[in-house]
């Protein structure tokens, strides 16, 4: 996939999610087009939030400290993980969720579970876990329900044991599209209106439902995505129902460059 690997595998994911949800046949270098007309597009399908904004390295190389070095908020780094904790930057995205109401969050990475919870203020909800085996390994998601929207602690998009492979990526794609509806994608309606007799698959009829992607929209405006701990690509959530949403810990990359996409 080259440049920008962990956003392109979101849009296989979201490719997938979207096939499922409207009921379309899947191809492989659909994640293609996605990246580039879709992902994380102002009123689209999904929405990309770090729990932790600043950049986890910002070259591989200089160090935290150097980096940061005169700012004693973000010096040691601990200190600056716990004002996002107890400052106003968990309390922001809680805010944000219980404003828009997406369907469902994904959230990167299980070392980051304890702060995905408390983040959501999801400490005293039992987790449900679900086994996820598309290929030889089985995965296990942590699956977290409240306020109608769906939390799934899913592994990395990176890693010996992460989300990397196409068939992982496809198949988790589906499963979150098993979770929406048609409704839940911004362009359904044109799409079920224009696209050629036959080119539906499994639903019946004019596709009263289509569920939906990796990133749920189910906010009341486009928010869906990944939450993460660092850096990564941060759009402000429009006012328009969403329905899926992506969380991670923090990126070890600088922000994407709006031309990238």
């Amino acid at each position: 996939m080259g440049r920008w690997l962990q956003h392109q595998r979101i849009a296989r994911i979201m490719a997938a999610a979207r096939a499922q949800a409207l009921g379309l046949r899947s191809d492989d270098d659909d994640w293609k087009p996605y990246f580039w007309e879709r992902l994380y597009a102002p009123d689209g399908n999904e929405f990309k939030l770090n729990l932790f904004p600043l950049p986890a390295q910002l070259d591989g190389l200089t160090p935290w400290s150097k980096v940061f070095r005169g700012q004693p908020e973000l010096v040691p780094k601990e200190r600056y993980l716990e004002l996002c904790r107890n400052g106003a930057r968990f309390r922001f995205l809680e805010t944000l969720r219980a404003r828009w109401r997406p369907k469902v969050i994904f959230c990167l990475g299980y070392r980051h579970e304890e702060d995905y919870l408390r983040a959501f203020g999801l400490e005293a909800v039992v987790a449900e876990e679900l086994p996820f085996q598309p290929a030889d390994l089985v995965k296990v998601l942590r699956v977290y329900v409240r306020d109608g929207t769906t939390w799934i602690v899913c592994p990395a998009l990176a890693g010996s044991m992460g989300l990397t492979s196409d068939v992982l990526l496809n198949a988790f794609g589906k499963l979150l599209g098993a979770r929406l509806a048609p409704s839940d994608f911004v362009e359904s309606a044109e799409t079920l209106n224009s696209v050629p007799a036959g080119a539906f698959t499994g639903l019946p009829g004019a596709c009263n439902e289509v569920q939906g992607a990796m990133m749920a929209r189910t906010m009341s405006g486009a928010w869906a995505g990944a939450a993460s701990s660092g850096n990564g690509v941060q759009r402000q959530a429009s006012a328009r129902s969403g329905a899926v949403s992506c969380a991670t810990a923090s990126e070890a990359t600088p922000h994407m460059p709006a031309q990238a996409l």
